[in-house]
């Protein structure tokens, strides 16, 4: 990687309070003590847990097993009132807020539906506003609830994958979401120690040595409890600055899932040298989860694992005692024990000991490398304006999560593209904020312009689009992904597929109407559905490229005109009409 280090091994962590803010205060009473049930009315079974790792996030909550379908009844886990309804396409899907005296709220996503007054309120919502996708903060006295009411029904909406209850507790003043497992009235069966599964050491800088040299070394971990151990128990040797990843899962009763673990622990020479601990977040530092686990491995090999060297603009909460940034130097010639502890919420544990060798260095290995680093140097916490061609990047300050020496490069596109490919550092580099881009592309020989758009273009060649914005002739974008961007065209229309109507047909024994949407390049921007020329509220499945409408008093007895329009993100239309008898 084309990082510049800072030698920070004697650093001590004592301004760990500015880099790394502490948790909010709030009213809440504490968790052992909040009188709360379980969301629902069978044993828990957990399909995720509070603070698993998650591409770009932590899990906010956990995830709850419904028996493998949708339908399952949801219930309030205490006193309070609604203050908050959500219907989107993406994310929580339908989720409602809870508001507690005792200072938490209640968070329940993915639901199916919601219980009838509720349901009947937001869809009205929706039709005052001509909108599926709706967001509703109801006065504190429209919908109370008590501890066990009926809420709604568990489903598998938004970005659920599978039917599943999310489910969280935040503190209501800072909004902190919390481990709900904290709490004595929401309990899971877990009598399994987490599994650790690998170790990787790393070399700090180019002085850091491990078995002879200064290159990451990985290391298979077997065994269970108490007694995991290093896989052909090798000999390692260090020198010089160096840095611990862990890969590792908490397996749970009666399931087969690999979920994330509460705590962390590693000693050296029975000293404490760094802990982690999953017991409060905040959404404003989630996408820190890049600084923490080895972005660059898991973009190469899918697998995350967690770093115990802190980035310098890494913010998160969740260490504990951490010293000089989670590195360590080695400079004598003594053996060193390192004691590495992982548990669950309930105490169940495991532990690797092995032995490091402190050696001296070769020193070849110890030359110092006069060549200039290849790109441009950014100081993470400056902002940077960089050109090259037709392109224009800006990234704000603290993009970065350290300090990088910047690469920008190009390559000629092929036929369907409108621009060079722009080579924009590489994918193995994990940014914080969403950065600007702006490409001038060549439109003077194409009569469709207005189509073009601005693409990202994966390690798999498949192009995702990231925006169509114009300032002077120039497309404009934000993302916060490094990699590779060029202009294309996108001028087919989306696809409209009916499922189960056709010009003519009696709809008398139907409860839906089912349409299926798609687009293969920019993706599904809008859409808008009539009956007789006036709004109708069709529920949109993106994940099952499914539209469908609840057959209602909207559709009148006899004939009725049905009418789709649907918009890709560079504004191609499509428009279905039929005639309907009720």
């Amino acid at each position: 990687m084309l990082m510049k280090y800072r030698k920070i091994s004697l650093l001590l962590f004592v301004v760990s309070g500015l880099m790394f803010p502490g948790k909010g205060v709030g009213q809440s009473v504490a968790p052992s003590k909040a009188d709360f049930r379980p969301p629902v009315d069978f044993p828990l079974y957990l399909s995720g847990t509070f603070g698993e790792l998650r591409s770009n996030h932590f899990h906010a909550g956990i995830d709850i097993k419904t028996k493998g379908r949708e339908g399952e009844a949801i219930r309030s886990i205490g006193d309070g009132y609604v203050s908050r309804i959500k219907v989107s396409t993406g994310g929580y899907g339908k989720v409602l807020y809870i508001t507690h005296p005792n200072g938490y709220v209640s968070v329940y996503g993915h639901l199916q539906r919601f219980n009838d007054s509720i349901q009947q309120f937001v869809k009205d919502y929706q039709y005052k506003r001509e909108r599926f996708a709706v967001e509703i903060f109801p006065d504190k006295e429209r919908f109370p609830v008590k501890q066990g009411e009926f809420i709604g029904w568990s489903g598998n909406t938004g970005s659920s994958s599978a039917p599943h209850l999310h489910f969280e507790i935040r503190k209501a003043g800072s909004q902190h979401p919390v481990n709900p497992l904290l709490f004595d009235g929401i309990k899971i069966e877990d009598t399994y120690s987490p599994r650790i599964q690998e170790l990787v050491i790393y070399p700090v800088d180019s002085r850091s040595v491990i078995n002879g040299r200064n290159d990451t070394a990985f290391f298979v971990v077997t065994g269970k409890g108490d007694k995991q151990i290093l896989k052909g128990n090798p000999v390692i040797t260090v020198s010089g600055n160096i840095s611990f990843g862990i890969r590792v899962y908490d397996p749970m009763n009666g399931v087969h899932n690999h979920n994330g673990v509460y705590k962390m622990d590693i000693w050296m020479d029975t000293v404490h040298v760094f802990g982690m601990e999953m017991d409060e977040l905040s959404f404003a530092t989630m996408r820190y989860i890049n600084s923490l686990i080895d972005y660059n491995y898991f973009q190469k090999k899918k697998r995350r694992v967690i770093r115990t060297q802190i980035d310098t603009n890494n913010r998160l909460f969740i260490y504990r005692d951490v010293n000089h940034n989670g590195i360590l130097s080695f400079s004598d010639s003594a053996m060193h024990e390192v004691v590495l502890k992982v548990s669950d919420i309930y105490g169940n544990r495991s532990s690797l000991k092995f032995n490091l060798r402190t050696v001296p260095v070769n020193p070849s290995l110890l030359a110092v490398n006069t060549d200039p680093q290849p790109g441009i140097y950014f100081d993470y916490g400056k902002k940077h304006h960089i050109e090259a061609g037709n392109l224009s990047i800006d990234f704000p300050a603290n993009s970065f999560y350290r300090s990088v020496y910047f690469i920008l490069d190009s390559v000629s596109g092929d036929s369907t593209m409108y621009s060079p490919v722009y080579r924009v550092h590489n994918r193995f580099t994990p940014v914080q904020k969403s950065f600007s881009i702006s490409i001038d592309p060549h439109t003077d020989t194409v009569s469709w312009a207005d189509k073009f758009y601005i693409a990202y273009i994966d390690k798999d060649g498949n192009s995702w689009f990231v925006g169509n914005g114009r300032n002077n002739g120039r497309l404009e974008a934000k993302t916060n992904l490094l990699g590779d961007y060029v202009v294309l065209a996108d001028t087919v229309p989306p696809e409209i597929k009916p499922v189960n109507l056709s010009d003519g047909k009696n709809m008398a024994g139907e409860r839906y109407i089912k349409v299926k949407i798609s687009d293969g390049e920019t993706g599904i921007k809008k859409y808008r559905a009539t009956l007789n020329g006036q709004w109708v509220l069709m529920e949109y499945e993106p994940k099952k490229d499914l539209l469908f409408y609840v057959i209602d008093d909207h559709m009148k007895k006899g004939p009725n005109h049905f009418r789709l329009e649907v918009s890709d993100m560079v504004g191609n239309e499509s428009v279905y009409e039929a005639e309907v008898l009720r």
